[in-house]
Order: C-alpha cells, then sequence, then structure tokens
C-alpha cells in the first residue's frame, strides 16, 4: 500500500548480510509490500550511532550489540531488540606468513614463539568489535595454547574492511574477522587460516536484524513483513544450490565490491585455509538451517556468558531470563514464520 513509507536499514559488507541484499534484489522485500532502501555502512560504530539517532530503521548488527546499546556498555543507551538471527559462524582466524615462518601452526606453537619474542616484540591482532563473536573465539582459540588473551598479545579493534590492509602493511600479526574479509587475505596467499570460528564453537550465534523498541510498537506490521521477507531470502542464501547466485548479488559495487572467489570460498567451500592442500568446512557459514534464525534464550545466554568469561564490563552482566527475553524477542520471530508458512 502506498501509505507505506520507505524502511532505511543499514548493513556492513559482510558476506552474513546477504539475506538483506537477496530480499531487496530477488523480490522478497516487494513481496511483503515493504519498500526498503539499504545503507552501505563504515563498520558497526557507524551503525551503532546511526541506530542511535535514529537515522536507521533497521540493521544487521552483532548480536552482542543488544546487550551493548540495551545497557549502554561505553555508550549512552538506546532500547533495542531483534526479532531474527540472521546468521551463524562465518568467521576465519587468520595470522601472517612471518608467524607461519616463525613456527606457529596451532594456539599452543603460538605460545612457544610468543615466549621467544619476549621482550622484543608482542604479537598484536585484530577483533572487529568488543562485544563481538570474533573477540570471544581468538581469545577461546589463544587460551587452548595457554595464552592470556589480556597479558601476551595486545588485541587491537579494526573494521572487518581494512583487516587485510593492516596485516600487509605489518600492522598487525593477525585477525579474526567475519567472511569475505579473511578469504581476501588467504586467496591472495598473504595470510593463511589457524581456525574457522565454527572449529572453536559449533553454530555460534553471529548477526541478528536489530530494530528499535520504538521502531517495533509504532510499526509492529511492517517489522513482521521485514522478518518474513528475511525468512524467506535466508532459505535462499542457504540452499547450496543458490550460492554462486548469492556470490554474484553481493560481489556488486553497491554492495560488498569484491570478487566473486573471495565470496565463493565462505559461501560454497570448501572453505581454502591459504596451506597447500588444506581445506576446512564445506560451508563457512549458515543462514537458516538448524533453528538458526531463532532469536532464542540459549544463544542469548551464551553471549552473556562469553561477555563475563572474558570479563569485558565493569561488573558480571547479570540479567534475568525475562529481561533478555525483551532483547531476543522468540515472539516476534514465530509470529513471522507463521506468516512465512502461511503465505
Amino acid at each position: 500500500p502506498s501509505s507505506r513509507r520507505t524502511l532505511d536499514v543499514g548493513f556492513v559488507p559482510m558476506t552474513d548480510c546477504a539475506p538483506l541484499i537477496v530480499a531487496k534484489e530477488l523480490g522478497y522485500f516487494e513481496r511483503a509490500g515493504l519498500d526498503v532502501n539499504l545503507s552501505r555502512e563504515a563498520g558497526w560504530g557507524t551503525i551503532r550511532e546511526r541506530m542511535l539517532h535514529r537515522e536507521l530503521d533497521a540493521a544487521h548488527a552483532h548480536a552482542s550489540m543488544l546487550y551493548e546499546m540495551n545497557l549502554g556498555l561505553g555508550m549512552r543507551s538506546g532500547r533495542c531488540l531483534t526479532g531474527l538471527m540472521m546468521s551463524h559462524n562465518g568467521s576465519a582466524i587468520s595470522f601472517s606468513n612471518e608467524l607461519w615462518e616463525l613456527g606457529v601452526r596451532d594456539a599452543r606453537s603460538m605460545n612457544r614463539v610468543i615466549c621467544e619474542l619476549a621482550g622484543k616484540r608482542k604479537l598484536r591482532l585484530a577483533v572487529v568489535l568488543k562485544y563481538s563473536t570474533q573477540n570471544y573465539l581468538l581469545r577461546k582459540w589463544l587460551r587452548t595454547g595457554g595464552i592470556d588473551p589480556d597479558v601476551d598479545v595486545e588485541l587491537v579493534v579494526v573494521p572487518p574492511p581494512q583487516v587485510f590492509t593492516c596485516l600487509l602493511k605489518g600492522h598487525i600479526d593477525g585477525y579474526c574477522v567475519g567472511e569475505p574479509w579473511g578469504s581476501i587475505g588467504l586467496l591472495e596467499g598473504a595470510c593463511w587460516c589457524a581456525a574457522l570460528t565454527s572449529d572453536v564453537e559449533r553454530m555460534h550465534p553471529e548477526k541478528v536484524l536489530l530494530v528499535s523498541e520504538e521502531f517495533e510498537n509504532v510499526r509492529h506490521d511492517e517489522h513482521i513483513a521485514m522478518i518474513q521477507a528475511l525468512i524467506g531470502a535466508s532459505k535462499f542464501c542457504d540452499k547450496q544450490v543458490n550460492r554462486y547466485e548469492v556470490a554474484e548479488i553481493l560481489s556488486q559495487s553497491k554492495y560488498l565490491d569484491v570478487n566473486k572467489e573471495a565470496l565463493l570460498n565462505g559461501l560454497q567451500g570448501p572453505f581454502q585455509l591459504g596451506l597447500p592442500g588444506q581445506t576446512s568446512a564445506l560451508d563457512a557459514i549458515i543462514f537458516r538451517r538448524n533453528r538458526a534464525s531463532e532469536p532464542s534464550v540459549d544463544k542469548a545466554l551464551w553471549l552473556m556468558r562469553e561477555i563475563n568469561r572474558n570479563k569485558l564490563t565493569h561488573e558480571p552482566l547479570n540479567l534475568s531470563k525475562e529481561l533478555i527475553q525483551s532483547y531476543f524477542r522468540m515472539d516476534l520471530y514465530e509470529e513471522a514464520e507463521r506468516r512465512f508458512r502461511a503465505a
């Protein structure tokens, strides 16, 4: 209907924003009666600011941003929620070729190299956001080798599209980043992948569709229609037979502006690790299957436990189940799912 306003939805150029772009390009939004304008943002800080200032109606965002924004962790707070998990897995832990030459093969051998370099230099590793699975799972991987992430290495925050350039310039020694930014370095032979985040934690929650509480209250019907459209697009993205087309759509200059090969490494697999003859998971990213779309309490609790385990807040987060359920809205997801099935 013509009474509907355009929805402005932000995304950071990552493979896991695929459902948004596919929903726009293949008409899922249109069929749901929505006029959606997609806005490419520079990084997660921009998404956060534009959501807080109500410049975006919705955004592709890290699931932990629900805690960060609602609780005002290191920023002013803004009430927000999600009714849809957009993706699971999809990140790689990669290191410079120099570390390979120094003998790093896994976390244990890295610990040995750190000891050898003590007093000379400290390894600097990048993550994309303090409250991100990339931060939690890189730390978890380091701890498997007896490395204390807060003492033995320096962790810095770098926007996803910039990690590879920082590695090439020697500013960092490695990173944990979402696709396709991991694959670009791997396919160019400039680094190697030690593990996928799904090797560190199977089926970990990754991105959500983030909206403000006010948007849900005022524009509930459009919100549900948007989730319904994204369920359809996620289903499309998850089918192996469609992955080449998804990569083709994402590779356009207005979206990710990267070559299809880098996108297909994570989408279609087997994932090239940048080591001779070594590959990992068939597809490194999951959009829909294994109940991936559900913004469940279990996923929310896992995220809260990781924030606490890594001591990322002054005091451990101790939120009631009721409060967590007001951020991760299974009721909205179920409503959209019913509409999707009935359509």
